[in-house]
């Protein structure tokens, strides 16, 4: 906490001594790189930081900040049920391009009260508002089926949903909290099961409604020790990697054996 006041407070003097016509950022994480062991059960990331003073300002103007945390991204996978002769089978299904394995969003400010519908989708500001291209539905014969804006959204929605039950998209109106009239800060939560792989803490500076600036700092998330060796070896060296596996279960299996017999 200390040194966290302390950071503050050099941010804060920088954005004083600045003294820019033009309102600007200073950000920073409370850490930069976050390692994952056996016991690992999620931490949180604190985001910090200082608007510069901007003496053209008006009086009355709403200033926000927004941050937004995503990464890595990856293909996914949308399957729709559907009843076929009286049983519930995998029907249609629809692959996501380039979907963040984690996404979490805090403002100081609900999100529709600091920037309009466009501006939020120009900047991807909400879970509601990422892109992913034009998305093709596949039936069970591998029929490709383009899909209406109705059908995607459905797919988008049940995307969305199944990430916010696994803890990896969240979302915080009202987040970040302003120390002064210059320092702001928020705490992300970041699950246990959050994917490793770099991610992008990104810090919007809205005022009516318009982003006049934006900070991203990169942050890496990734496993240590055994368990790194075992996710590389898996990933890396499949075929070595279940051998391994086969002998480790067979080895456990004969020395249980032998435990017991006795």
């Amino acid at each position: 906490m200390r040194a966290l006041l302390s950071t503050l407070a050099l941010l804060l003097a920088f954005a004083v001594s600045s003294g820019a016509a033009k309102a600007g950022l200073v950000t920073d994480l409370s850490q930069h790189q976050v390692s994952i062991r056996s016991n690992f059960t999620g931490t949180e990331i604190l985001i910090f930081g200082a608007i510069e003073a901007d003496s053209a300002a008006k009086p009355g103007q709403s200033t926000d900040v927004v941050i937004v945390v995503s990464g890595p991204r990856r293909d996914e996978t949308v399957r729709k049920k559907e009843r076929v002769a009286g049983v519930w089978i995998n029907y249609n299904s629809v692959t996501f391009a380039s979907v963040p394995g984690f996404y979490a969003v805090a403002s100081t400010r609900p999100f529709e009260t600091i920037a309009s519908e466009r501006v939020r989708a120009i900047e991807q500001i909400g879970a509601r508002h990422l892109t992913f291209g034009k998305l093709i539905a596949t039936s069970i014969e591998g029929t490709r089926i383009p899909l209406d804006v109705e059908e995607a959204r459905e797919f988008t929605d049940a995307l969305i949903r199944r990430k916010r039950e696994q803890g990896l998209f969240h979302e915080a109106p009202e987040g970040v909290a302003f120390l002064s009239n210059t320092l702001f800060r928020t705490s992300i939560e970041i699950p246990a099961n959050v994917p490793v792989g770099l991610y992008t803490a990104k810090v919007y500076l809205i005022r009516d409604g318009n982003v006049i600036d934006a900070i991203s700092t990169p942050l890496f998330i990734d496993k240590s020790g055994m368990e790194r060796i075992i996710f590389r070896l898996a990933h890396r060296e499949p075929l070595l990697y279940g051998i391994f596996a086969v002998m480790l279960a067979t080895f456990a299996g004969w020395t249980a054996a032998l435990i017991y017999r006795e």
